[in-house]
């Protein structure tokens, strides 16, 4: 599990419980609802009982068990089923799609009537379509039959076929409910059965009301073109891995079922969730090609593969009392609970090995993903194997999870967390490490500067030291988490800028050089990367000096002071990168004193420069402590790779 090295016999399992688990959650529904009598007007009228619908289901089972089994492995089943299940125990309390309680009960008839369609069962039943459409799991979306936001509309299905008919029309269901008919929209399924990942086939679900596990949703047009592309990259990203991973290619085509289409920034910045409702679905952006497209799905597929088994065994302790520890996830611009933090190690330490295995093939692109990933897993793993919140099970998964990453030869190497430090700025191209290194640092450096501060008085007896012509002490002060509510994230628009440059330029010169010339006319947000300047792009590009020059002209700010600590990365700058929430304090209260505050480069060489006791490296790794004590260390955030005993 921790590898994610799983055979066949171990994924049957994990689908096995999966399936249980769906099961149980249907039990307790069908025992929670009753009757569904709660819709005005005659009982002809009313869509199927919940029990008379599991009646039908059963019945379907008996006559053809794989027409039952097919309808519910559509994870969209899950995102209907769980959140209702929640409602019905919780009451408001309950997070999750908030529809009407007999349109919610009134799914099992939809499920039942899937079931009967694709067993030839003959069954004329009442179920319930939002906006009028039918929605038949695992088969597709009919166009709107009846009024109103939930409408109650009649499924008839025999030997003359399938027709769903409300007030306001009819349509008639293909032989072949794959086949796209007038006023059926069947579920893509990229190359039909047997297709990509396995013989099920991978359904592109753009229709499912449930898909979306924030809210219904209707359903979503596709244009040709678009689906022509996710037909391409799913086909040839199964090819890749089938063909140089088959580890991974396994643990994707035992877990990802459905993929739920959604809009993106750009092919560069995909985006992609999972939910633990529905296990086997993967809502993703288009991504911008076949590797690209096996990375997500790794990336995804993990994330299942852990939801399974922390449905199974407790992986983390309950927190017992005060808030949830949080801690410093690489990935994230926000502290993440234990829970984010193990299930993105997990995720993220697949899709290292995944880029640690195409460095031979992609040599740029592969080895800055590969380097960028390595900084971050190791981190995380050091926080993890120190938390205090993990059961036996979790700690086992964290164990084989570092035995598997710490033996990777390049993660037994130590690397630093940005290229290395000069007296001067640096010219020349980057390597993909470095590169690597550099985007690291930067975000770990925007990270601390929104979730982390240093103590009011703290800063300012530094700010009187300076004033005074003094040294700055030995021991700089620590730094805490911000308490909730109070933190200062960086703006919304810059979403790790240098990340995605760095990544552009590894990837797609021509593409980075056309980002370039279009911030340096002055256009904003070019190809999704929001944020970024035009001294990023230097930056990015090797030309430290010039990139140098134009964020000392920068408005003061920690993100020109990341810049510049990137560009010139001589000691007297290695503040700025590594407490920028320090150097930011002292600069407030210099304000707050009415001191004009020197230039960011100043304060942080003179915070630097105070004598540190010999041997000590305290000025360049700090833990950061917070309210709550956990294992010892309060707070229990680790912030650099260097300390897994912290």
């Amino acid at each position: 599990m921790a590898t994610g090295q799983l055979g066949d016999a171990d994924l049957a399992l994990l689908r096995s419980s999966q399936r249980s688990r769906l099961l149980l959650a249907l039990a307790a529904i069908l025992a929670h609802v009753g009757r569904a009598d709660e819709v005005p007007g005659p009982a002809a009228a009313r869509p199927l009982r919940p029990a008379a619908a599991w009646e039908l289901l059963a019945t379907v089972q008996r006559a053809d068990p794989a027409a039952v089994e097919a309808v519910l492995a559509d994870p969209a089943v899950g995102l209907w089923a769980f959140p209702m299940l929640r409602k019905l125990r919780h009451g408001a309390a309950a997070v999750g799609t908030q529809i009407p309680g007999w349109a919610a009960a009134s799914v099992f008839a939809v499920l039942a009537g899937a079931a009967a369609v694709r067993a030839g069962v003959r069954t004329t039943i009442r179920v319930p379509a939002h906006h009028g459409r039918v929605w038949l799991p695992s088969l597709g979306v009919t166009d709107s039959v009846g009024r109103g936001a939930w409408a109650v509309v009649t499924l008839d299905h025999g030997p003359n076929g399938t027709v769903v008919f409300g007030d306001c029309g009819s349509v008639r269901l293909p032989d072949d409910p794959a086949r796209v008919s007038d006023g059926w929209h069947p579920l893509p399924r990229p190359g039909g059965i047997g297709g990509p990942y396995g013989t099920g086939a991978v359904a592109l679900d753009h229709l499912s009301p449930f898909r979306d596990f924030r809210s219904l949703r209707e359903p979503a047009a596709l244009a040709p073109r678009d689906l022509e592309r996710w037909h391409e990259l799913l086909a040839e990203s199964d090819a890749l891995l089938r063909r140089e991973q088959p580890d991974a290619h396994r643990l994707v085509s035992g877990t990802v079922r459905t993929i739920v289409p959604v809009e993106g920034p750009s092919p560069l910045r995909v985006v992609s969730a999972t939910d633990p409702d529905a296990p086997g679905a993967v809502t993703m952006s288009l991504p911008l090609d076949a590797a690209a497209m096996a990375a997500v799905l790794i990336h995804e597929a993990r994330h299942s593969l852990l939801g399974s088994l922390a449905a199974l065994v407790p992986l983390l302790l309950p927190v017992q009392e005060g808030p949830e520890p949080t801690y410093f996830a690489p990935w994230r611009a926000d502290p993440r609970p234990l829970r984010g933090l193990l299930f993105g190690t997990h995720a993220f330490a697949g899709v290292m090995s995944f880029w640690r295995a195409r460095r031979a093939v992609e040599r740029d692109r592969a080895e800055f993903e590969y380097a960028l990933h390595r900084h971050q897993v190791r981190p995380a793993l050091a926080a993890l194997r120190n938390a205090g919140g993990l059961t036996p099970a979790g700690g086992l998964v964290v164990e084989g999870l570092a035995a598997s990453v710490h033996g990777d030869p390049g993660c037994a190497r130590q690397h630093s967390p940005a290229p290395a430090a000069g007296d001067e700025p640096r010219g020349g191209t980057m390597s993909p490490g470095e590169l690597a290194g550099l985007a690291y640092g930067d975000e770990r450096a925007a990270w601390r500067v929104a979730h982390l501060v240093v103590d009011d008085d703290d800063a300012l007896a530094l700010a009187r030291r300076l004033l005074a012509g003094r040294p700055a002490p030995a021991q700089l002060p620590p730094a805490r988490m911000r308490p909730n509510g109070s933190g200062a994230p960086r703006p919304a628009d810059h979403q790790a800028a240098r990340t995605w440059l760095a990544r552009l330029w590894c990837t797609d010169r021509e593409a980075f050089a056309a980002v370039r010339r279009e911030l340096a006319q002055g256009r904003s947000h070019p190809l999704g990367v929001r944020g970024a300047t035009l001294a990023d792009a230097l930056l990015v590009a090797g030309e430290t000096d010039a990139a140098l020059r134009r964020f000392r002209r920068q408005p003061p700010s920690p993100d020109a002071w990341t810049g510049i600590g990137l560009a010139c990365r001589s000691d007297a700058a290695g503040l700025l990168m590594e407490r920028p929430e320090l150097v930011l304090a002292l600069y407030e209260a210099l304000l707050r004193l009415g001191a004009p505050p020197p230039g960011a480069e100043h304060l942080a060489g003179w915070l630097g420069a105070g004598a540190r006791p010999p041997g000590s490296d305290a000025q360049r790794v700090d833990v950061a402590v917070g309210p709550d004590a956990v294992g010892g260390v309060p707070g229990g955030l680790v912030v650099g790779p260097e300390h897994p005993a912290e």
